[in-house]
């Protein structure tokens, strides 16, 4: 049996972990690359591919998050995340969520979904993404839909 301590702890984690995805999502769709950025580990890494592909993005490291996430413009994509699953331990943590997201890409409206996997890691006292994996199910232009692989 848990402690209240302990339980206080945990639900203070789970709900910090879910700002951050927040954060994250917000940022993106606000075009703040570098805050988005700096949600990251130094040894970070992002990854996203539709599932039966290679990965089209893998950034990895500090100088690469840098120079990735502020190439987002505002407004070019938003991503909509919830169905959080976390899983504790200490100062790192697992977690999946859903992802609904919708991108302008090559003056095209796109759509998507599918969920995150994510690695967490509490530093300096915030919990920050070790690893943020994408994977989409359908990533397809709006007026194609998803009812076809894409």
């Amino acid at each position: 049996m848990k402690t209240l301590e302990q339980q206080v702890r945990e639900l203070a984690d789970r709900e910090e972990i879910k700002e951050l995805t927040a954060r994250y999502a917000h940022w993106v769709a606000m075009g703040e690359g570098a805050r988005v950025a700096s949600l990251f580990t130094d040894d970070g890494a992002f990854i996203n591919e539709v599932m039966g592909e290679k990965p089209n993005i893998n950034v990895r490291g500090r100088k690469q998050l840098d120079e990735f996430y502020p190439g987002l413009k505002k407004g070019m994509a938003l991503p909509c995340i919830h169905n959080h699953i976390i899983e504790l331990d200490g100062d790192n943590a697992r977690g999946t969520c859903t992802i609904e997201v919708r991108i302008t890409q090559n003056n095209q409206s796109v759509i998507g979904s599918g969920y995150y996997a994510d690695i967490y890691r509490r530093v300096g006292g915030e919990w920050k993404f070790v690893e943020r994996h994408s994977y989409f199910h359908h990533f397809v232009p709006l007026l194609k839909g998803w009812a076809e692989k894409g």
